[in-house]
């Protein structure tokens, strides 16, 4: 019998992608501008706070391990109630993938094809996340867990790059804002960082291989994410100087444009940065995969709404921000209201719900 289960790495891959590509203009930009050389210290709070979301995540994955998050909330909730969060959650989703087909070709167009139109550029990236996405969830996994690999190299290339250029003294003073501020931008790196992470509740913890390795997994590569994105604020203030990093909307491909390696081999970045086309593809297929499980939850059929809901989401994405300066205030200002809160309060609640009844069935 073929093996239709993912691999408990697999699916740890899509948690470091899913949980990076707020981050890519908004949530970097927004930190340094904040927390400024308090950004690190942010960063290390929100590792520490963010434990306790996902605590609440894990224990959800491990309800039920048979059903998905739909399922799982309308047994939770009951059929009512659960059916009106799911479709709020599944519309939630359809904005994010809207986003996610903005961010993409604002950043392709800006960094390497500043002469395409954004529908062609759009047109192309969505054909391999559709074929993904069709090709079910192994195949996802698959596809997440090879190119993480390719993102390890591409990180360790970038850090031994730019060791070189670091000015230590641009990363003082440590504590040049009031704790309040740092406090707060940790639930914004929270907020950007896990709230994402509840697309992978779509996935039955009994669809995944070697279930007793899955928690430790998880954990691992939230770790590394985090780690990850220290260094890359660590490198960005001390190369550059917090004024000088506050400026930039992409930081952190600019940061990658002064790696050379041996005196001769420049220009290296656009190789270096597609780790956050990587993130930007996971999330788009993540998201869209979302829907669809909807949809097969629903019985809904595909054809009637599944591909026209692409098609309108394309021609949505182009047309949803004017600038980036409306995307980076709306992002900052909204996201942490209508997505953070609604999602990790669903998350903590369902937690407390399952557990009433285990104690009430006992």
């Amino acid at each position: 019998m073929m093996n239709t289960k993912i691999s408990n790495k697999g699916f740890a891959s899509l948690l470091f992608f899913s949980s990076q590509s707020m981050f890519l203009g908004v949530g970097i930009t927004q930190m340094l501008n904040s927390s400024e050389q308090s950004s690190p210290l942010s960063i290390i709070l929100g590792f520490i706070l963010g434990f306790i979301i996902l605590y609440f995540f894990i224990k959800l994955f491990n309800y039920e391990k048979d059903l998905d998050l739909f399922k799982k909330i309308e047994k939770l909730f009951g059929k009512g109630i659960g059916n009106i969060i799911n479709i709020i959650l599944v519309l939630l989703f359809v904005l994010y993938f809207i986003y996610t087909l903005w961010s993409i070709q604002l950043y392709i167009q800006n960094k390497y094809l500043d002469k395409t139109p954004s529908i062609i550029i759009l047109i192309l990236f969505l054909i391999p996340v559709v074929y993904s996405v069709n090709s079910g969830i192994k195949t996802i996994s698959k596809v997440s867990l090879i190119i993480f690999f390719i993102s390890i190299i591409e990180i360790l290339l970038s850090i031994f790059g730019l060791t070189s250029f670091i000015e230590i003294d641009n990363l003082k003073p440590f504590f040049n804002i009031p704790f309040i501020t740092i406090l707060k931008n940790s639930l914004y790196f929270i907020s950007y960082f896990l709230t994402p992470t509840i697309l992978m509740l779509t996935i039955p913890k009994n669809q995944i291989d070697n279930q007793d390795k899955i928690n430790k997994r998880i954990i691992i590569f939230y770790i590394f994410g985090c780690i990850n994105f220290l260094l890359l604020f660590i490198f960005i203030i001390s190369i550059f100087g917090i004024e000088l990093s506050k400026l930039f909307y992409y930081p952190e491909f600019t940061l990658i444009k002064k790696i050379n390696y041996f005196d001769f081999i420049q220009h290296v970045e656009n190789i270096l940065s597609t780790q956050w086309l990587f993130s930007l593809f996971i999330s788009a297929v993540m998201s869209l995969f979302f829907v669809k499980s909807y949809l097969n939850h629903k019985n809904i059929d595909r054809k009637k709404i599944y591909y026209p809901f692409i098609i309108i989401s394309l021609i949505l994405s182009t047309m949803l921000f004017k600038n980036t300066t409306i995307a980076y205030n709306v992002v900052k200002d909204y996201y942490i209201f209508v997505y953070t809160i609604p999602i990790f309060s669903l998350i903590i609640i369902s937690i407390i719900i399952a557990r009433f009844k285990k104690n009430k069935a006992t």
